[in-house]
């Protein structure tokens, strides 16, 4: 009996030793001469313009240049996708704007690690609408690409500085990118909040009028009274806690890949607008051609804010919180610290 036990413990400790050194070969099996840091997968296509980073990080090399082999893939609509892909580590980073940190609070395993580039993100009305200031908006239907999405916080902390409540004041709906401007002409919606190149073309193509522009890059006063901070950081790079927590030089990797992606695109606008239509990261149209892309491009001002972006997250956490999109006993300072990676 005894002998018996002995031969199974030491075929116990064989298959756990099988196993950690499988375990081993599967955790470096993507490490290569080529690719020291590995292989990243992103969730990055989804047609908006900023989403550059991404693209240019790709196609310019400086994924490979750090050492990463990179895998661009469509991005989920819904967050709870993406909070899953991230758990499960299906995916390692992402470009996406602060409607992450209700996500973050309720335990979503990523953390942002730098403001990207300034706002892309406007409310519109069709042009034959009486509504003429966010103040009219009250009572009134105002569609978004999705529940918890940047164009519904970006229209609801306009709506708050109005002394309207985001939640009861108004009614929302749901459409997908490109049939919000369609809905509003349609008189399903009265206001629609969207991203561009989609907001841009509404504006150019259906003459749709801006109520609110999150890009207050030139200090707009009417702009700062709805809260749409000066220089502000509309998206973020995000890397997933399993990188921040255990792969620090995987992060850094990261890291500096887009923050030199950044730098360049802001130095080539033209050359980045060229990319992104060339290899269809984004639709082309009348409108969305190269030289309004690049112009767009230009008025982002991409470059990895570190400092900066995590003093916007702490901002746009406390607009949140007034908004009702944060719980609101938050804690702003520790769930900025919770959500920001400083290495």
């Amino acid at each position: 009996m005894k002998l018996k036990h002995t031969i199974i413990g030491a075929l116990g400790l064989l298959l756990i030793v099988g196993g950690l050194a499988g375990c081993g070969k599967q955790q470096s099996a993507n490490v290569t001469k080529d690719y020291p840091n590995g292989s990243i997968t992103i969730p990055a296509k989804n047609g908006s313009i900023c989403g550059a980073p991404n693209y240019i990080a790709y196609e310019k090399g400086f994924f490979k240049k750090n050492g990463l082999k990179a895998n661009l893939v469509a991005k989920p609509t819904n967050i709870s996708d993406l909070e899953a892909g991230f758990v499960s580590g299906k995916y390692d980073a992402l470009n996406g704007d602060f409607q992450y940190l209700p996500a973050i609070q309720n335990g979503a395993q990523i953390q942002a690690a730098g403001g990207i580039h300034q706002g892309c993100i406007q409310v519109l009305v069709p042009r034959n609408s009486k509504i003429k200031s966010v103040k009219d908006l009250k009572g009134k239907t105002i569609a978004t690409p999705g529940q918890g999405s940047t164009p519904q916080f970006v229209a609801s902390i306009a709506l708050q500085h109005a002394g309207i409540d985001p939640k009861n004041g108004v009614t929302w709906k749901t459409y997908d990118y490109d049939l919000l401007a369609k809905a509003a002409q349609k008189g399903q919606v009265d206001a629609i909040g969207n991203v561009d190149p989609y907001a841009y073309q509404a504006i150019k193509e259906d003459h749709f009028r801006v109520i609110v522009d999150n890009n207050n890059h030139s200090g707009n006063s009417g702009m700062a009274k709805m809260g749409m901070k000066k220089d502000g950081s509309c998206c973020y790079l995000y890397l997933a806690d399993k990188l921040t927590k255990q792969s620090p030089k995987k992060a850094k990797a990261i890291i500096k890949s887009y923050q030199e992606a950044a730098e360049w695109i802001n130095m080539h606008p033209q050359q980045t607008a060229s990319i992104l239509l060339k290899k269809k990261y984004v639709s082309a149209s009348k409108f969305v051609n190269r030289k309004n892309v690049a112009n767009l491009v230009a008025s982002y001002h991409f470059g990895l804010k570190k400092a900066k972006g995590k003093t916007d997250v702490a901002y746009y956490a406390d607009q949140l919180k007034q908004a009702g999109f944060l719980k609101s006993d938050t804690n702003v300072k520790q769930l900025v610290n919770k959500a920001y990676y400083d290495g």
